[in-house]
């Protein structure tokens, strides 16, 4: 990551707010998660797995997404209603989707949270990674991203220094909520539809 690619949050649309017992409208998740992926493009080639992941499973559900808009306008009814249709083929790839950006919202939480200002962020993102993806990966995969943690970008590099720092932190206070909103309720999701699978990769 060089000076140019320094993230600005507040040039991001992010994650839709959602109010008590309102659906996630499925195009604003699909936007913000590629939004993520794009984020994640900027730590370097090593973070190329993640992002190929990622978009492969933000393809998959705008392919069923895109079967019937109006039927599927919010992700809820994508999920539900494909569970019989496409032998999960949506609700498996929203499975993926959800653990990955889970990981790196919990990433910007312990950035944000952190008041000793660490320039260095990998013990931030092994965190992510322990509490959100590890127990779904075998061996071979952990070890694989705790070799390519080593290279997350530094604080300066991802937010930036000074007065474009103190802008993205206070972006990040309204971001992070709303993306574990959105995450929260996938979640519930999947729990109430018993969709919610424990294998490894």
């Amino acid at each position: 990551m060089t000076e140019s690619t320094q993230i600005q949050f507040e040039n991001l649309k992010g994650f839709p707010v959602i109010e008590k017992d309102e659906l996630i409208e499925t195009e604003a998740f699909l936007h913000a998660s590629n939004e993520i992926v794009k984020i994640i493009e900027t730590f370097g080639k090593l973070f190329k797995p993640i992002t190929m992941d990622m978009s492969g499973n933000i393809e998959k559900l705008t392919i069923s997404y895109q079967k019937g808009t109006n039927e599927f306008h919010y992700l809820e009814d994508l999920i539900v209603k494909n569970i019989n249709l496409d032998k999960k083929y949506a609700s498996d790839s929203l499975l993926w989707l959800k653990r990955g950006l889970r990981l790196i919202c919990t990433f910007f939480e312990n950035i944000f949270n952190d008041k000793q200002n660490l320039e260095i962020l990998k013990k931030h993102l092994q965190d992510a990674y322990d509490r959100t993806l590890k127990p779904y990966h075998g061996w071979f995969v952990q070890n694989t991203v705790s070799v390519i943690s080593r290279w997350a970008p530094t604080r300066s590099q991802l937010l930036g220094n000074g007065e474009l720092q103190a802008r993205n932190l206070k972006t990040l206070e309204e971001f992070i909520p709303r993306m574990k909103a959105v995450l929260d309720r996938i979640d519930a999701l999947y729990m109430e539809h018993n969709l919610e699978e424990n294998y490894k990769v």
